[in-house]
């Protein structure tokens, strides 16, 4: 003991760190699950890069920087995700139910209808891209398009930005002959299109609470328009 307090004082100041490192590698060993990453990989390859990157980052930069340059890499591709979100069509399906089609030009519901869903809350970001998709959709369709239903399922709100350009579209749109209609809008989604002004320039009877009363409206009005009533094989 008097030979260590004289001499090797020194070398033995490195030995907490050398031990707490090691506690921490074994513990750190031990939480990395191989068969839950190969697992993400299989399922999310985007999910299983962020993992990778924060396994590698960690060692690099430290546990507190790499875990919140982790989180930023996640935020930024969500962000990305509500950026360019998925886009389908609903067509007739082969059975008695309705299917969903990526949102492709030339695309149509029926004729005369398109039934679109875009698959993110509207803001500033992501709005001119919902905007270009709903003109080019409208132009493409093989027949001139009458009615337009967005499926606002996923529209969990939207800003100021997008009200204004929802509001534009919506009037391009008019002058086209093409009714819009909102179906399965929530009370918050129903709030910011008030709020934002959208609400009246679609009309109250433009708006509606469930996909099945909204084409029940396109059929109406198409009846009315076509006493013949053309039929459809369109599901109920």
């Amino acid at each position: 003991m008097l030979v260590v307090l004289l001499f090797l004082t020194g070398p033995l100041q490195y030995l907490p760190h050398c031990v707490l490192t090691s506690i921490v590698f074994a513990i750190a060993v031990g939480m990395v699950d191989i068969k839950s990453l190969g697992d993400i990989r299989r399922k999310s390859p985007s999910e299983f890069l962020v993992a990778l990157f924060t396994a590698a980052a960690v060692p690099a930069i430290g546990v507190e920087q790499g875990i919140l340059l982790a989180i930023a890499v996640s935020l930024v591709q969500r962000v990305n995700h509500s950026y360019r979100p998925h886009t389908v069509i609903f067509v007739p399906g082969s059975t008695d139910r309705w299917t969903q089609a990526p949102a492709t030009l030339g695309s149509q519901t029926e004729p005369g209808l398109i039934i679109y869903r875009f698959g993110a809350g509207l803001f500033y970001a992501n709005v001119d891209r919902f905007a270009a998709e709903v003109r080019a959709l409208v132009d493409n369709a093989p027949t001139p398009v009458r009615w337009f239903i967005l499926d606002a399922d996923a529209l969990t709100d939207i800003d100021y930005s997008a009200g204004r350009t929802m509001s534009d579209l919506l009037g391009e749109l008019a002058t086209k002959n093409v009714r819009v209609a909102f179906a399965r809008v929530s009370t918050f989604l129903r709030t910011d299109l008030d709020r934002l002004g959208v609400g009246g320039i679609l009309g109250e009877a433009q708006i509606f609470e469930t996909l099945h009363e909204a084409i029940a409206a396109w059929r109406g009005d198409r009846a009315a328009n076509n006493p013949r009533g053309a039929k459809t094989s369109a599901p109920q």
